[in-house]
């Protein structure tokens, strides 16, 4: 029998947690009716024994941090779902509450625990106990720019719905905690298993955050790359260069990098692509225009390139985004799931 730890804290967010849940009982349905015996054995972990969600729901723990580290008994997973944090600024208050100090050092001293998962501003809390220094992660893209400052020794991508490394695996904003949890499933139960539940949880492949981003909302606090972004946005169907933005700016080229490498995580090149690809995406979903009129208007010579960065940033071709990424089906005819009854994983009762 697997065990799946589950990390809650008061204000966990409710859909966060429910799709945790949900999630695996389902693929626990499908793994049963398939024949494979034994249930999996999830445990909701917390701080006291009683944890209150953002929407004030009270959920019973099945251990608390203390017991759990003193079990000796280690999970298959850790998944954290998303904190319910709604602002960057609330990250240092809430870090400073007793149960995210505690959740802190469970994180730190809790060993054997195989692999670990966490969402949104979940992510956080990995970052704050030191376990994603030098690793890549990704978190919601609005918290993004509060991420970077708060931990520079995390490698960042804020555009990638789904990231692992090591026993790590982080996802994007609130609603990649389903991405998260098929792949939570994929490991415990196979892709087979998975893939029923994408289909009957109507999951649609999404592999970046970077066509959701909204581009007037992802703030830097220095003035040099919100200057640059003002100007790239302005001259997009221009052929604009590095040097000739370092130029408009009246600062050097090294400056311009330094100061852009720091706020965003990427190259001034990488920087001035995406800012283009933004555009295009919004210009593919939302017009006819064909691909190589849209390369035109964000300063491409023709489609060939820009269709290379969207597959990049993206994770999918500017046919797959303009129709909005259609989820390819698997094996089975639809007809064919089962109805999800006689749920076999054991989750405490939500009151």
């Amino acid at each position: 029998m697997k065990t799946v730890w589950i990390l809650a804290l008061d204000g966990v967010m409710d859909s966060s947690l429910a799709i945790t849940l949900d999630a695996l009982s389902t693929a626990e349905t499908f793994r049963a009716r398939n024949g494979k015996a034994g249930a999996m054995r999830v445990v909701v972990v917390s701080h006291r024994k009683a944890v209150r969600t953002g929407r004030g729901l009270r959920l019973e723990a099945g251990m608390t941090l203390r017991d759990a580290l003193d079990s000796s008994s280690r999970p298959e997973w850790l998944v954290v779902p998303g904190l319910g944090m709604t602002s960057a600024g609330g990250v240092t208050t809430r870090f400073r509450q007793r149960d995210a100090l505690a959740a802190i050092e469970f994180l730190q001293e809790a060993k054997g625990i195989r692999r670990i998962g966490a969402s949104c501003s979940s992510v956080f809390l990995l970052a704050e106990a030191g376990l994603l220094a030098d690793r890549h992660a990704t978190t919601t893209w609005w918290l993004a720019q509060e991420f970077r400052e708060r931990y520079p020794r995390v490698k960042l991508d804020e555009t990638r719905m789904l990231v692992r490394d090591g026993r790590f695996v982080t996802a994007g904003s609130a609603f990649a905690q389903l991405d998260l949890m098929l792949a939570i499933i994929t490991d415990t139960m196979g892709a087979s298993i998975a893939s029923l539940c994408a289909r009957y949880l109507l999951i649609d492949q999404r592999p970046s955050q970077a066509r959701y981003m909204i581009p007037s909302h992802v703030r830097h606090t220095d003035a040099t790359v919100l200057a640059a972004e003002r100007w790239i946005d302005s001259h997009l169907g221009d052929p604009v260069t590095v040097a000739g933005l370092a130029d408009a700016l009246a600062i050097s080229p090294k400056t311009l990098s330094r100061r852009i490498s720091a706020a965003t995580g990427v190259s001034p090149v990488r920087f001035l692509q995406r800012r283009r690809v933004l555009q295009a995406a919004h210009l593919i979903e939302t017009t006819p225009m064909t691909i190589d009129a849209v390369a035109a208007n964000v300063g491409y010579q023709d489609g060939t390139a820009l269709r290379k960065l969207i597959k990049r940033e993206f994770g999918m071709t500017p046919g797959a985004l303009r129709t909005l990424g259609e989820f390819e089906p698997a094996t089975a005819e639809l007809d064919d799931l089962p109805e999800p009854r006689g749920l076999t994983t054991r989750i405490p009762r939500a009151r």
